[in-house]
């Protein structure tokens, strides 16, 4: 099969498109840097046309950025209608966990969604245009967990583990999230085997409590086990106060939020994860340095 991939270039995007080339199948990378435009219709109709299947992945998640409502939105608009316009087998929409909102329990695909931030908001329309197509084409969502791999997220979040910053809340909640890798090739597992018109919640097995992620983590990067904390509450005013971006509201409530997942949907697909979140976290932190 022929798959054309927006955000090709990016951090999923490059694994992607390895998985997709593993498993013999082509790819047309469509991203930014290789000036491929979502807005250019006349460009993505013609690449399009020499494709089967489009995985769309092309996102922005940073809030502050002016043009993640366009991009995540109205890009999805296009992409989706250059997809039914040129007859495309099958389209493979990314979507978040986040569109669950702050969750305090278990979710699984059937759960309400619940968006807040304007980037969970987003996932959430670009999901709705997608499945409007659904008559025309195979369309298949994926609500994909946090996920971890060698990014600037995780060098932050590194650094913040060796300062010994203390947690702004208990750390006793789930901390079920997703190798990149592992991402990679479950997208690419719905690409070939996800049924139309449905969603797939995609994560890791594993279900540290933040807590217990932290500490692995520390014993990655060699230094001495074990957590401070300090409560919600405290941890807001002295964000506010001192201008600290890893203490805003937003910052809190994405660390303390329940990442408690059910994935037997996909698991009914053939999905297993073959990579343990321990050797995930040796692989991210050797390459970070």
């Amino acid at each position: 099969m022929k798959v054309l991939v927006t955000g090709s270039n990016g951090f999923i995007g490059k694994y992607v498109t390895e998985e997709l080339l593993r498993k013999r199948h082509s790819v047309i990378e469509y991203d930014f840097v290789k000036k491929k435009n979502l807005f250019n219709k006349h460009d993505l109709i013609t690449e399009m046309k020499n494709s089967d299947a489009v995985i769309h992945l092309a996102g922005i998640l940073e809030e502050a950025n002016p043009e993640l409502w366009k991009l995540n939105v109205e890009g999805t608009r296009h992409v989706a209608e250059a997809a039914e316009k040129t007859k495309q087998q099958k389209l493979v929409f990314m979507s978040s966990t986040g569109v669950y909102g702050m969750t305090r329990e278990r979710v699984n695909e059937e759960s309400e969604v619940r968006p807040e931030n304007l980037y969970e908001k987003s996932k959430v329309e670009g999901e709705k245009i997608c499945m409007e197509m659904r008559n025309e084409m195979a369309i298949c969502v994926i609500r994909s967990a946090m996920v971890i791999g060698a990014n600037n997220y995780w060098r932050r979040m590194f650094g913040l583990l060796r300062e010994k910053y203390p947690l702004p809340c208990s750390g006793n909640n789930h901390f079920q999230i997703i190798y990149v890798k592992e991402l990679a090739r479950a997208i690419v597992l719905v690409l070939e085997k996800g049924k139309s018109g449905e969603t797939y919640l995609v994560s890791g097995k594993e279900k540290p409590t933040l807590n217990e992620f932290c500490e692995m983590a520390q014993g990655e990067l060699g230094i001495e086990r074990g957590m401070n904390h300090i409560p919600t509450f405290i941890a807001l005013v002295i964000g506010k106060l001192f201008g600290i971006k890893a203490l805003t509201a937003e910052n809190v409530r994405h660390l303390s939020k329940e990442r408690n997942y059910d994935t037997r949907k996909i698991e009914r697909l053939g999905w297993t994860p073959k990579i343990t979140l321990e050797k995930a976290m040796k692989e991210v932190v050797k390459e970070l340095k």
